[in-house]
């Protein structure tokens, strides 16, 4: 398949586009900083729910368990903080050494909430099975100050700035596929109208074209509030036949698969964004994956469409 073929082609692009350009932009730096935080939140909460299921004795209060489980986690936070900071720092021009600001602060932080500095309570304080909120907000302020600092106008060793990219071969790129545009000043309503149009039925398979940032953004609160009322009508049909006596078998998944609709429309519209930011269609699988859909999210809703400089 031609479409495959490209797809992983200019997935490997995006891949070599990371390892050329190690900058990140303000806006993308605190939304990765966000991300990060609602997936430690989503982490510590994960690990709540399981305890409430599993009623296994081992399972709960098991300390060996927690601390496997909370040390990997700070693990990753520390590499993926590290890979944040690093190409933060690259686009404002400052050192690396700065880096060594954020242990400094945390330690600050710890001494100032009264921690004593014994091996106990150093891995109590950083792996941890409690949640402390006060703690939990102030070690990611501390990242976000990161972005205060000014990016470095046009290009350095590391790329260029506003989160354009340099590559220096050929890329692969898809054109766009909507037809109507908001630069041709439509009205309000027709170009809401077209986006839903082209989201539910004119474009429900396209997997090859492109989809702007603010057709994007109408397409899928459009097809969710269309949605929502073909679900509701459905739903009062069945009633009304239910209470006229009219015998009906539905399967507990009846409703569910009207869902399937949209479930398809909103993959589709997905693929054709990241086409827009540059992306390979295939980084929408990224969205399940913890940490990777921090990447591919920003690029979704945040990313403009892109921009290649050789």
């Amino acid at each position: 398949m031609i479409w495959l073929d490209n797809e992983l082609s200019l997935f490997k692009q995006n891949i070599e586009i990371l390892r050329v350009n190690q900058r990140i932009g303000r806006l993308a730096f605190l939304w990765a900083v966000l991300g990060l935080m609602c997936s430690k939140f989503l982490a510590y909460f994960l690990i709540v729910v399981l305890e409430e299921f599993v009623h296994d004795v081992s399972f709960q209060g098991s300390t060996y368990l927690s601390y496997i489980y909370f040390g990997s986690l700070q693990i990753i936070h520390i590499v993926v903080t590290i890979f944040l900071l690093k190409r933060r720092l690259n686009d404002c021009g400052s050192s690396l050494w700065y880096m060594i600001l954020v242990p400094i602060a945390y330690l600050s932080l710890w001494v100032y909430w009264g921690m004593s500095f014994s091996w106990e309570s150093i891995s109590e304080t950083f792996i941890n099975a409690s949640f402390y909120w006060d703690g939990f907000f102030w070690q990611y302020f501390i990242l976000a100050c990161f972005a205060l600092p000014l990016s470095v106008p046009d290009s350095n060793k590391y790329g260029l700035d506003e989160g354009r990219d340099r590559y220096n071969n050929y890329i692969i790129s898809y054109a766009r596929s909507s037809t109507i545009s908001k630069d041709k000043k439509a009205g309000t309503l027709d170009y809401v109208c077209s986006c839903i149009w082209e989201v539910l039925f004119a474009k429900l398979f396209d997997v090859k074209g492109r989809t702007s940032i603010s057709a994007f953004g109408v397409g899928l609160v459009g097809t969710r509030i269309f949605m929502d009322i073909i679900m509701n009508m459905a739903i009062a049909v069945v009633s009304l036949v239910v209470q006229c006596g009219i015998p009906l078998y539905i399967p507990r998944w009846g409703f569910m698969a009207i869902l399937i609709w949209p479930a398809l429309a909103m993959i589709t519209l997905g693929i054709r964004r990241l086409h827009d930011s540059l992306l390979s269609g295939l980084w929408i699988i990224g969205l399940c994956i913890p940490y990777i859909n921090i990447f591919v999210s920003y690029h979704l809703l945040l990313k403009k469409s892109w921009h290649i400089e050789s």
